[in-house]
C-alpha cells in the first residue's frame, strides 16, 4: 500500500478552512493451496480399535445433546504410532481421490489492485458553532481471479459436432482414459486445477458531505450524506465452475446444471443519509438519538436461472451453456436499509449515595430491510440491543452487560423453494468483566463472556 497527501490551511479566508488532497494505491495477490488429507488405520494384528489412541484430555467434557465423556482419538498419540511403524496406516484409493479432488477445488489464486485520489475541504461558521467537511474520492479497482473448473462430461467420447458417442444400446462411451467410476483417472479428466479464469475492472467517485451544529456547549446535532460501496467477498468473485451435464435426447430440455462463482459481481452502491442528536452532561454521560437510510443501487443476491447469450458473457461461460440451469450470485437490483438507533450512558448517582460508583448503560438498533427476493441481507441484523452497568471504586472494577440479537436471516436454500432460507434465531448473552488491583504493581482480570450459556440457534 503507498499513501500521500498534503494539507493547507487556507488562512486568506475570514473562517477557519483547510483542504486536503491524496492519492493511494494498494495491491494484493492471494495465492490459495489447501489439502486434506486422511489416513486409514490396518490395525494390529487385525484389532483395528481406535482404543490405543484414545485421548485423555477429552474425557469429562460435555458433548452437548445429553452425551458426556466422549471418547475422542488423539492425533498425537496416532502420529508418534506412524514415526514408529507407517505399516500402521494408508489410503484407500477414494482417499486418494478425495485428497485431490479437495486439493484442486481449494487452489485459487486472486489478485486485486486499487488506485484512487481525493479532495477534501473543511471549515467552520457562526464562532465555531457549525463545523462543515466534504469532499470526494475516485477509485479505480482491477480483479483477476483463478479457479478449478470441474466438468464431470469429460470422460464421455465426443463427435466433431460436440455430440455425444454411444453404444448400440443409446449410452454414453467413456474413454478409455478415464479408467474406472469415481477413479484418480477419471478425477484427471474431470477436475482441471486453475482452469477457469476471469477479471474485471469497475471504478466510481464518491462524495461525502458532513455537518455537525452546536446548540450549546453540551448539545450538538450531526447530518450526513455519503455515497459508499460494499465489495464482494473473495470466495465470491475467485472463478470457479462446477458442470453437471444431463443425458439428454430433447434438445429442448435442460442440458445440465452449473454452479459458478461470478468474477463480474459488481460492488453494491449506496446513497447514506444520516442524521443524529446528541447531548452530553458534564458529568460525562451522553444521551442520543439518530435515524439513517441506506439507498442501495446493485444489492448482492442469490440465483437460479436459465442462461441466456447475455448470461454466458457476463459469467465468462462458454456459449454452448445457453440454456443451462445456472446457479450463482449476481447483483439482485435496489435494496433500502431504514433504521433508528439511540445511545444512553450515564452516572447512577442521582439515585443516592449507594449508586455513585455506578455507571449504567443501553443502546439499541433497529432496521427495516427492503430488497428483491433474491436480496441478501446476511450481514445486517435487524434488531439490537444492549444495556449494563459498571461497577467503579478502587481497587475493584466490575462490569456486567447484556447482548440481545434479534432473529437474523442467512443464507438461501433453495432445495426449501425459492423463499427457503437459514435463520439464526433470536439471543440474549451476558458478559461479565472483573477486575481488582492487588497492590500498585499487580492486577487480577476475570472476564466471561456468555455466562448463562445461551445457545446460537
Amino acid at each position: 500500500t503507498y499513501t500521500a497527501h498534503v494539507r493547507r490551511s487556507l488562512d486568506f479566508l475570514s473562517v477557519p478552512a483547510g483542504l486536503e488532497l491524496g492519492v493511494s494505491q494498494r495491491e494484493q495477490q492471494r495465492d490459495i493451496r489447501r489439502q486434506n488429507i486422511n489416513w486409514t488405520y490396518n490395525g494390529v494384528n487385525g484389532d483395528r480399535s481406535p482404543a490405543r489412541f484414545a485421548s485423555q484430555l477429552a474425557n469429562n467434557r460435555d458433548n452437548y445433546y445429553g452425551f458426556s465423556d466422549f471418547p475422542h482419538v488423539s492425533p498425537i498419540l496416532a502420529w508418534r504410532a506412524y514415526e514408529r511403524d507407517p505399516s500402521l496406516f494408508s489410503k484407500t484409493p477414494a482417499q486418494i481421490v478425495t485428497e485431490e479432488t479437495f486439493r484442486i477445488t481449494n487452489s485459487l489464486y486472486f489478485e486485486e489492485k486499487v488506485g484512487s485520489a481525493y479532495a477534501q475541504a473543511d471549515g467552520s461558521l457562526f464562532k465555531g458553532r457549525l463545523k462543515l467537511l466534504t469532499g470526494a474520492r475516485y477509485e479505480r479497482t482491477r480483479v483477476t481471479g483463478v479457479g478449478a473448473k470441474v466438468d464431470p462430461a469429460a470422460v464421455f467420447v465426443r463427435y466433431a459436432d460436440g455430440s455425444f458417442a454411444r453404444n448400440a444400446a443409446g449410452q454414453r462411451i467413456r474413454k478409455p482414459e478415464a479408467g474406472a467410476a469415481n477413479s484418480i483417472e477419471q478425477l484427471r479428466l474431470t477436475h482441471t486445477e486453475r482452469g477457469f479464469r476471469n477479471g474485471k475492472t469497475y471504478d466510481g467517485v464518491y462524495p461525502s458531505f458532513h455537518a455537525t451544529y452546536h446548540f450549546t456547549p453540551n448539545l450538538l446535532a450531526r447530518a450526513a450524506y455519503a455515497k459508499t460501496y460494499g465489495r464482494p467477498n473473495l470466495t465470491e468473485i475467485v472463478a470457479t465452475t462446477t458442470v453437471d451435464e444431463f443425458d439428454e435426447d430433447d434438445p429442448n430440455a435442460i442440458q445440465g446444471n452449473i454452479t459458478v462463482t461470478n468474477p463480474s459481481l459488481q460492488p453494491w452502491k449506496a446513497d447514506n443519509y444520516d442524521l443524529s442528536l446528541e447531548y452530553y452532561t458534564d458529568k460525562g454521560g451522553v444521551f442520543s438519538i439518530g435515524a439513517f437510510q441506506k439507498q442501495i443501487t446493485g444489492f448482492f443476491g442469490n440465483a437460479v436461472f436459465i442462461a441466456t447469450a447475455a448470461d454466458t458473457v457476463t459469467l465468462g461461460l462458454d456459449p454452448s451453456y445457453v440454456g443451462w440451469r445456472v446457479s450463482t450470485r449476481l447483483n439482485s437490483g435496489d435494496a433500502e436499509v431504514l433504521g433508528g438507533e439511540f445511545n444512553v450512558r450515564h452516572s447512577l448517582a442521582p439515585l443516592g449515595r449507594w449508586a455513585r460508583h455506578f455507571t449504567g448503560f443501553v443502546n439499541g438498533t433497529k432496521l427495516d430491510l427492503k430488497g428483491s427476493r433474491l436480496a441478501d441481507f446476511a450481514g445486517f441484523v435487524p434488531e439490537t440491543l444492549n444495556g449494563g452497568f459498571t461497577y467503579s471504586r478502587k481497587p475493584v472494577q466490575l462490569m456486567v452487560k447484556w447482548n440481545y440479537r434479534g432473529k437474523q436471516r442467512n443464507g438461501a436454500q433453495p432445495a426449501f423453494g425459492p423463499d427457503g432460507f437459514t435463520y439464526q434465531e433470536r439471543r440474549t448473552a451476558v458478559d461479565v468483566n472483573f477486575e481488582v488491583q492487588l497492590r500498585k504493581d499487580m492486577f487480577l482480570f476475570l472476564n466471561a463472556q456468555n455466562v448463562f450459556n445461551a445457545p446460537y440457534i
